[in-house]
């Protein structure tokens, strides 16, 4: 009878039996648990899309930060220019289209009181600032625009100005208009196209004039050109704008003289003229506006970066584009008062 002994616990042959290739014979998942550790408590897969609405980071360097300096100035430039070329002639032409149905009803109003009893009241007050004084027409040029007193940037940004201190339009001596040549709708582009024997007409309270152009030229404007603005023995109209496209230029000037037609007009008190008040003029007033608004608008920079880096670019963008839009828009407004009123 045969006696079955069993190996002692322990001994080599209690363990299971292998395969020939190596792997057990068990338990065939057991290497793959050992290969995959198990995932911490409380993690999960991935979101779809994750990363994906925020823009990757960006390593901040010298040249990163010269180039978005460079950026920002031209973005500044073209924007600023955006206004003052683009928007400027629409403002332009709107207060020209209120100036011209006042001025209308004014001279409606003159026109009724020459029919009634007490007839025309006598003028006896110099014209204010910004008020309208005359309508100039310019068939050759196809130009018509209301002319206001004054020839300071507040003023000439609205339409032509008239010279304070020179005659009326219409009336006896020099009556001096200035007007911009590229700003804000430049209503004198074109006076260098005007040639002798062109026809100017003037429409006032006073009633209609019509000048003769004798001579369009460009010249040299000293300080307070006395022999532009001044006293004349004859009754002229002279037109004067900027002779150059650069924006800060006070010289040379473009100039266009034309003789009246026919008898002037009764004269009427006109405000006096100081030697700045050419065209030629700055607002110095405009200094500490244009400061803050170039402060506001790094400030509405430095947001829009800010929320670029911290929300959505489409969140960002929808929240920092009309706080910049607006902050450009004020910039261009200031620092246009701090250039020649002729440009």
């Amino acid at each position: 009878m045969a006696v079955v002994t069993q190996p002692p616990p322990g001994s080599p042959s209690a363990t299971p039996s292998s395969s020939p290739s190596g792997s057990p014979s068990e338990h065939p998942g057991a290497a793959d648990t050992k290969a995959r550790p198990p995932e911490p408590a409380g993690a999960s897969a991935p979101r779809a899309g994750a990363g994906r609405d925020r823009a990757p980071r960006v390593t901040v360097t010298p040249a990163w930060l010269a180039a978005i300096g460079v950026a920002w100035v031209l973005v500044t430039v073209v924007g600023a220019s955006l206004v003052v070329y683009g928007l400027g002639p629409m403002l332009e032409q709107r207060d020209q289209r209120h100036l011209l149905d006042s001025y209308r009803d004014d001279i409606q109003q003159t026109a009724n009181e020459a029919f009634g009893l007490p007839g025309v009241e006598a003028v006896t007050d110099a014209p204010t600032p910004g008020d309208p004084v005359a309508i100039v027409e310019i068939d050759a040029i196809r130009f018509r625009q209301v002319v206001v007193e004054g020839v300071g940037p507040q003023q000439t940004r609205r339409g032509p100005g008239h010279v304070p201190g020179t005659a009326g339009p219409g009336q006896p001596g020099n009556s001096a208009i200035v007007a911009r040549r590229a700003g804000f709708g430049g209503p004198f582009s074109q006076l260098d196209e005007l040639e002798p024997g062109d026809e100017i007409g003037v429409i006032t309270t006073q009633g209609q004039s019509v000048y003769r152009v004798r001579d369009v030229g460009r010249r040299r404007l000293p300080q307070g050109a006395a022999e532009i603005f001044g006293p004349s023995e004859d009754d002229r109209l002279t037109l004067v704008t900027s002779g150059s496209a650069a924006p800060s230029s006070t010289n040379p000037a473009t100039v266009v003289v034309a003789e009246l037609e026919g008898r002037p007009f009764e004269p009427t008190p006109q405000g006096g003229r100081t030697g700045d008040q050419d065209g030629r003029e700055r607002d110095s007033s405009a200094a500490a506006p244009a400061l803050l608004a170039i402060l506001g608008y790094a400030a509405a920079g430095a947001a829009a970066v800010l929320l670029y880096r911290r929300t959505r670019p489409r969140s960002g963008y929808l929240m920092s584009a009309p706080l910049l839009v607006v902050s450009i828009v004020l910039v261009a407004e200031a620092s246009a008062r701090l250039l020649p009123a002729w440009f």
